[in-house]
């Protein structure tokens, strides 16, 4: 049986509520052009102030049915709603586990007859779902996808120099270092110091696919990011 937690409350286990339908909306790019006074077509300028498509919020929706008695209802209706309505939450699918979204809920509308009851809710998320587990989470065969599942470099050791390659899925991050030491890290011909401690390099930003970096000094470097997919 599917279900949905909403923060930490699951939608059968917490609520006693059962998923009947689904709706996971795609984000809208955003997109920019300028129409042309006398010549075909239009210039898109879509990606012309940034290296990537920008994407609006998309929308989830999940409607549920009530398995408590007819004279529960309006408390089952009560308890939802006073945890998920207008509130920002973390929204995990079961069928998805591997990734979370994010945004405002809402309680759209609850329905009764004789003898079932609705509730459907509403959420206005971010446009990428991101993984549960970022690249430092060591990560185990439990949850690990084998369809799309990625196994992140989280931990280098460096003599002299190294170069590995920070795998990324389609949302464009910036990787954390935490060094043992000083030392520097090369993306792209672009050189950045690491001093010994937690840096964030907003230099670099990681495409998708494969992305190769090179680290100089001596020290053990960790490497965290959190990997976002549409």
């Amino acid at each position: 049986m599917n279900t949905v937690t909403f923060g930490t409350k699951n939608s059968y286990r917490d609520f006693g509520l059962i998923l009947t339908s689904k709706d996971i909306g795609l984000p809208e790019p955003k997109t920019e052009t300028v129409d042309l006074t006398g010549a075909d077509g239009v210039i898109d300028l879509t990606e012309v102030l940034t290296d990537d498509i920008k994407y609006k919020q998309r929308k989830l929706q999940f409607t549920f049915t009530v398995i408590d008695p007819i004279n529960a209802w309006s408390a089952t209706l009560s308890e939802v709603t006073n945890y998920v309505h207008g509130r920002r939450l973390r929204i995990l699918l079961d069928w998805d586990k591997n990734y979370y979204y994010e945004g405002r809920c809402k309680v759209n509308q609850f329905k009764t007859n004789k003898r079932l009851a609705t509730i459907v809710v509403d959420a206005e998320v971010d446009p990428y779902k991101l993984e549960v587990n970022s690249s430092s989470t060591p990560w185990i065969w439990d949850t690990f996808s084998f369809i799309d599942g990625i196994i992140y470099l989280n931990t280098v050791t460096v003599s002299g120099s190294a170069t590995v390659n920070l795998l990324n899925r389609r949302k464009i991050v910036s990787p954390t270092f935490t060094t043992t030491a000083n030392m520097k890290v090369n993306h792209n011909g672009v050189t950045y110091d690491l001093p010994k401690g937690t840096t964030t390099v907003l230099g670099i930003r990681l495409q998708e696919g494969d992305n190769f970096v090179t680290f100089t000094g001596n020290g053990t470097i960790t490497i965290d990011y959190k990997g976002g997919s549409l």
